[in-house]
């Protein structure tokens, strides 16, 4: 093969320079062209998983997406949840709930799915998330300004089919004047149904405590209902490294509703420590608080208050109270009426005075 002129490989390492693997090459090189632009040829990856890399899928039932724990999968009539069903996950700020959504993202994942995370609440914890197994380079976390823009961006997502599973994190707290319980219940709704027809899973994190109408907003448009409690810490020595959560499938119309499942929700840090989660025998249950007794001394601060005592009566100022010595008791004047006679008329003398007694009669004011 010739060799290239001087002129020809100036010009070539010219054009290298400016546009560096996509030049042009010398002739004995393999060189790969997409129209009018030259490409490199494609150099074989390095070892190992490459961030940017997306997750090869695992075979797995393609109706149903696993939630991440087995005993809460076997309750469920399917085996899990199905991938065309609308979800409510409720529970208190302890319970959990939010745990559970972070596994079934990562089983999502693990499946081939792309994952979209709806942050109305403001709350989405990336530590947390990667902690559960959620890889953040295939996770769509999007933050919306107000609740109606979210709803709006959820239903692009569903109606283009854009992802696999959607979670929507509701806010607390009460609603704005504008956003009444009864639209909040038709637009979830409509989402719910793009989400059937999509076959997209619909998850919706309820706020814990009272959310002003929307528990009732989403238990209309959702047609699966989780309902998670904490029944016990976990602790090895005296350090909290976990909990035990209970589960009840409150509303199911995929199976049998009312079933329970315990689940084991352990807090991994990734240090030293988490060898020490996986030996039962080192793990111990905390049981939850007794009921406290009528005793005040083992009233807790959760207790009520007992209701205030009386304020004292009020005093005029200076004004004060004096025992009087006992005097002997005199006989008391009969009421008027109460003997056997008749009543004195006006002007008679009285029975208890002489009518002669002249000292004691007084002068007659009249002229």
């Amino acid at each position: 093969m010739a060799t290239p002129s001087p002129d020809v490989t100036a010009a070539v390492a010219s054009l290298q320079a400016r546009w560096g693997a996509a030049a042009p090459r010398a002739a004995g090189t393999t060189t790969i062209t997409d129209g009018a632009l030259a490409l490199a040829p494609a150099t074989a990856p390095a070892p190992g998983p490459s961030p940017t890399h997306r997750p090869d899928p695992i075979p797995a039932d393609d109706r149903v997406i696993h939630t991440g724990f087995a005993a809460l999968d076997a309750i469920l009539g399917p085996g899990g949840l199905p991938r065309n069903a609308s979800v409510a996950i409720r529970g208190d700020g302890s319970s959990g709930r939010t745990t559970l959504v972070h596994r079934l993202a990562a089983e999502a994942q693990n499946a081939g799915s792309i994952v979209a995370w709806l942050d109305l609440s403001r709350s989405f914890d990336p530590v947390e998330a990667v902690a559960r197994g959620v890889r953040l380079d295939w996770l769509v976390v999007i933050t919306p300004e107000t609740f109606d823009e979210g709803l709006a961006i959820g239903g692009a997502l569903l109606a283009g089919r854009s992802v696999d599973l959607l979670v929507l994190d509701l806010p607390g707290g009460r609603l704005a004047a504008t956003d009444k319980p009864a639209r909040i219940a038709d637009r979830l709704g409509r989402l719910a149904a793009l989400a059937r027809r999509s076959e997209t899973l619909f998850v919706v994190l309820e706020p814990p405590g009272d959310a002003g109408g929307l528990t009732t907003a989403v238990a209309e448009a959702t047609s699966l209902r989780l309902e998670l409690a904490r029944r016990s810490w976990i602790r090895l020595g005296r350090d909290v490294v976990g909990q035990r959560t209970e589960a009840l499938v409150a509303r199911n119309r995929y199976g049998p509703p009312g079933r329970r499942a315990t689940l084991r929700i352990l807090y991994a840090e990734g240090g030293e420590r988490d060898a020490c989660l996986r030996r039962d025998d080192l793990l111990h249950d905390e049981a939850p608080d007794p009921a406290p007794a009528t005793d005040e001394r083992t009233i807790r601060d959760a207790t009520p208050p007992s209701p205030p005592a009386a304020p004292p009566p009020r005093t005029r100022p200076g004004a004060s109270l004096r025992a009087l010595p006992a005097r002997p008791a005199r006989p008391g004047r009969p009421a008027v009426g109460s003997g056997p006679g008749r009543r004195r008329e006006p002007g008679s003398p009285g029975a208890g005075r002489p009518a002669g007694d002249a000292a004691r009669e007084r002068p007659s004011t009249r002229p």
